[in-house]
């Protein structure tokens, strides 16, 4: 008896090896076994929705996807719902981050990321590959006609931690600033993350967060290892996701998550 119906995977450090690649022909025989088992693979990730399309580009219509850390739902190729950042508070934000010029904001949308023209070009050229659908704009000043999820945000390694504490202080209730490693951060609305996405998912399938095994490695899979049903920490995840995960997957490099659903499967 398989004790999920469903599977929700993290891509970076968790499905993804180091160097960005899976296995793809295990991959595509265990899909082939989830459909036929009638489970739903989900993608859940703080990424763009085009950039992990792009990691499936001859499945993703077969898949559903959690994008931007829950802000975008994606399912059998269409949308299914998003939620977005009211206009006023992108407003508000890209002044705040004006006045420190340490911080280098990319403004993520439905239908583009945009990046400022005097923005950092080594973080240019890192968002060019998590963010494939981008524009250069000439500044926020002037903001674009389009809904927006999330900032992502370079911040020097050692502000990390004290400008995301800064943030959620000031923005309290309005927007929260999570970490997913040091050097960068979002900025998304305090109410929605991984597990929030997934929960409305599931229930479109008439599902609940019980019928869910989880993937993950880092900050922003925390509320959903807890939510699921059933989660697993990648063995380089960090401590704090192993606390809260059921068990522990093999390293993202040795396709841990893959082992693990061909255990169930095969």
């Amino acid at each position: 008896m398989i004790p999920f119906k469903a599977v929700a995977i993290d891509m970076d450090g968790t499905f993804l090896r180091d160097d960005k690649s899976y296995d793809k022909k295990l991959f595509s025989e265990l899909l082939n076994k989830m459909k036929e088992k009638d489970i739903h693979f989900i993608v859940a990730s703080g990424n763009q929705f085009e950039r992990t399309r792009l990691d499936f580009t001859e499945y993703w219509k077969d898949m559903s996807f959690v994008a931007e850390n829950g802000m975008y739902l994606v399912d059998d190729g269409k949308d299914l719902s998003y939620e977005q950042l009211d206009r006023s508070l992108v407003e508000e934000l890209v002044e705040f981050m004006a006045q420190r010029p340490e911080l280098t904001p990319a403004l993520c949308g439905k239908e583009n990321a945009y990046l400022e023209k005097n923005s950092d070009s080594k973080f240019v050229k890192m968002m060019k590959y998590y963010l494939p659908k981008h524009k250069i704009v000439d500044s926020f000043e002037q903001l674009p006609d389009d809904v927006f999820f999330k900032f992502t945000v370079d911040v020097p390694k050692e502000k990390t931690l004290s400008t995301v504490d800064e943030i959620n202080k000031k923005f309290a209730g309005r927007v929260f600033a999570t970490s997913s490693g040091f050097g960068n951060f979002d900025l998304i609305l305090p109410h929605v993350n991984k597990a929030v996405g997934l929960e409305k998912m599931l229930a479109s399938w008439n599902l609940t967060l019980d019928d869910l095994v989880a993937f993950g490695d880092g900050g922003n899979d925390l509320e959903m290892l807890k939510a699921a049903g059933l989660s697993y920490a990648m063995e380089n995840g960090s401590d704090e996701v192993k606390k809260v995960a059921d068990k522990i997957a093999p390293n993202n490099n040795d396709s841990g998550v893959l082992k693990v659903l061909a255990d169930y499967l095969m």
